[in-house]
């Protein structure tokens, strides 16, 4: 008997966010990065990612409420589903949250159903938290900068661990 492959528990504040979380809270239906490591950036980068979940959750309710007026999009989706031509979501779905090399990445997959200028928006809100983790502590939320020496990451100077010399580094005790 194999054994299920355990999905990291959401965030609580996720679950306000359903549309640009639902990868994470819907693991089977969405296997990407996101449904199974969850967010992989430290704590103090959440208030941002939760602002943007905030904000693209807004233009991901929007589109959703526009698409009940327009039944030749839901019927042709359907049509696709029905035949095993959609390949992917509908609606965008956030993939990937994670840092990589000091620098917030989140990554989106915009579906069939996503107009140009929804993408642009989701785009831009991406662009605004990318931009806003340069200067903000990955461990902590404060103010930080971008450091080299520590794995390349954003940190403020009180969540530094101070760096012993090298040579007393390799020198045997």
């Amino acid at each position: 008997m194999t054994k299920m492959a355990k999905h990291p528990q959401p965030h609580a504040w996720m679950l306000s966010y359903p549309l640009f979380f639902r990868a994470a809270l819907y693991p089977t239906s969405y296997p990407n990065n996101i449904s199974h490591f969850g967010i992989q950036c430290g704590v103090g980068w959440f208030r941002i990612v939760e602002t943007l979940a905030r904000d693209v959750e807004s233009e991901l309710r929007a589109l959703w409420r526009e698409q009940f007026h327009r039944p030749d999009q839901i019927a042709a989706l359907e049509y696709a589903l029905e035949t095993g031509r959609a390949t992917s979501p509908v609606l965008p779905i956030c993939t990937t949250i994670s840092q990589v090399d000091g620098e917030l990445k989140v990554e989106f997959e915009h579906g069939p159903m996503c107009p140009a200028d929804v993408a642009e928006s989701i785009r831009t809100y991406i662009d605004n938290a990318v931009a806003s983790a340069r200067y903000i502590c990955e461990s902590c939320g404060r103010s930080g900068r971008f450091r080299e020496s520590y794995l390349r990451r954003v940190y403020c100077d009180d969540c530094l661990v101070p760096e012993a010399p090298l040579e007393q580094a390799v020198t045997p005790a």
